[in-house]
């Protein structure tokens, strides 16, 4: 009975402590923090718990929540006890490019349960020398040295739609897109391939587990722990309980091969084979640090880079094609530009020369800014007070962005979710009078921004042009709905019951 009458005493005084606690923190957070004096709901300066409800309950709608949350306290808020969020167009430039050595927020960055890959890498300092080895790789030189890469994957998707139209099949253009991406980020980075672009309808691409682990960051944000859990499950385990992981652990399982093969000097009679040297074969052979080449980390770097690589400009590319087919206008005006340029479909034009091209270069700029890359908010850590309106900023303080923000601004891109490639056309200014390119960030901007951004518009210059060039289409059973953000998942997500972006090619 003492016994029984101790342990409850203790228990009680635990409980009673931590309460204190907790009434302690709430207080302070409220009066006392440093951003106690930010604008924004007493709830966002208490907790993290409302974040979870709009993004793990409701699937990935806080930054609709926080779009609001400015509406009614202004351009900056408090949106969680310790982060700012700010709304200003204008302010991009300078969070992101002007505001010169940040760091990452690292709770934030480690949203995919990986610290070793340069997107999940905090510290600046440690980010400049990861990402300083792969900048040379994804160079604009590199690209142009990659275009018959590139061209030869365009040529079997070209050949696929072919097929489409001689059948007369509905054709998920989207996952074509994603195959495609696929197939050109896995043949650089590692010569390898799944097939992607050859399944009867793309059904076994890359696009769907990395979209399932991009909706399961939401959840691995608020529960950083979660993945710790997870990782050291067998992975049948997870399969079963996600069988989109299937694909993803057998691309994991082949970078490791490969990787610790080239680290062993296996791999040297495969990859003189080949007609282009390998991202990561270049990794290994650099001046990185040996702790750099560790091959978990590699292996984790790879999967992101491929992650990225698959899902931003396979969106992007269904973007601008469900916008081109669904408006006649644009669609007879790109046609008509690309046959004045190319008079022989059968011809291969080159990117440097198709981006030349205004038309084509407005509607890939229009597809890269209603697709915006990333959706999630992007917060930064300086070291030194920022002032903004008034606002002095203290140091250290996490300081957010978010893309949609800026790429939906409608002081600055009238009619925002207009497809309109003539917004780009000749030296363009915004309403403000500065130049359009300042607000242009679906890739980002500063040290940080997509290290792909070359690829990627080689990709959308070149497939855009081989397809409407060559064919005509019309959709099939598919709305806006079927391409509107609706979720934030890092990456967007329209309404999750969407069948895709559908098409049926014309007859020839």
């Amino acid at each position: 009975m003492v016994v029984t009458d101790t342990f409850f005493s203790s228990l009680l005084a635990v409980a009673g402590t931590y309460t204190l606690y907790l009434v302690g923190l709430v207080i302070y957070r409220l009066y006392f923090h440093p951003l106690a004096k930010f604008p924004g709901p007493r709830y966002a300066a208490i907790s993290h718990w409302h974040e979870a409800y709009y993004d793990v309950v409701l699937k990935g709608q806080f930054t609709f929540k926080v779009q609001e949350l400015h509406k009614q306290y202004g351009s900056i808020v408090r949106i969680l006890p310790d982060e700012l969020h700010i709304q200003d167009s204008d302010f991009y430039e300078t969070l992101y490019t002007k505001a010169g050595r940040v760091d990452k927020y690292e709770w934030m960055a480690g949203r995919f349960g990986d610290h070793n890959s340069s997107f999940a890498t905090a510290s600046d300092e440690l980010h400049r020398v990861r990402r300083g080895a792969l900048n040379p790789l994804f160079s604009r030189q590199r690209i142009l040295d990659l275009q018959d890469v590139i061209q030869g994957k365009i040529d079997i998707l070209v050949d696929r739609v072919r097929e489409f139209q001689t059948e007369g099949k509905v054709m998920p253009i989207n996952r074509a897109f994603s195959a495609l991406t696929e197939e050109v980020i896995l043949e650089y980075c590692f010569s390898i391939s799944y097939d992607a672009l050859r399944q009867p309808v793309f059904e076994k691409s890359l696009h769907d587990p990395i979209m399932a682990a991009d909706e399961f960051s939401n959840i691995t944000l608020q529960f950083p722990w979660l993945p710790k859990i997870l990782f050291n499950l067998p992975q049948s385990i997870t399969v079963k309980m996600q069988p989109e992981y299937a694909t993803f652990f057998r691309m994991q399982g082949d970078f490791q091969k490969q990787i610790d093969a080239m680290k062993a000097g296996r791999m040297k009679d495969v990859l003189e084979k080949s007609d282009h040297r390998t991202v990561f074969q270049e990794l290994i052979e650099s001046n990185l640090p040996p702790a750099e080449k560790d091959s978990v980390r590699l292996m984790g770097e790879a999967s992101v880079v491929v992650a990225a690589g698959v899902v931003t400009t396979g969106w992007a590319l269904a973007t601008a094609a469900f916008h081109i087919v669904n408006n006649p206008s644009v669609s007879r005006k790109l046609r008509a530009e690309l046959e004045a340029a190319i008079p022989n479909p059968n011809v291969k034009s080159s990117w440097t020369e198709l981006e030349k091209l205004p038309y084509l270069a407005g509607c890939v700029r229009e597809a890269v800014r209603m697709s915006y890359g990333v959706t999630a908010r992007e917060p930064r850590l300086l070291s030194k007070p920022l002032e903004y309106k008034g606002w002095i900023i203290p140091p250290r303080t996490p300081v957010s962005m978010t893309n949609v923000d800026v790429c939906d601004d409608k002081e600055i891109f009238p009619q925002p979710r207009r497809f309109r490639p003539e917004r780009w056309i000749g030296s363009q200014k915004a309403p403000n009078g500065q130049s359009l390119e300042r607000y242009y960030v679906g890739f980002g901007k500063g040290t940080r921004s997509c290290l792909g951004i070359n690829l990627a518009q080689a990709e959308l210059h070149m497939t855009l042009a081989a397809l409407f060039r060559n064919f005509d289409f019309e959709l099939y059973q598919t709305d806006i709905s079927d391409l509107e953000f609706a979720h934030d998942f890092f990456a967007p997500s329209p309404r999750l019951d969407s069948k895709g972006v559908r098409i049926k090619v014309k007859p020839a």
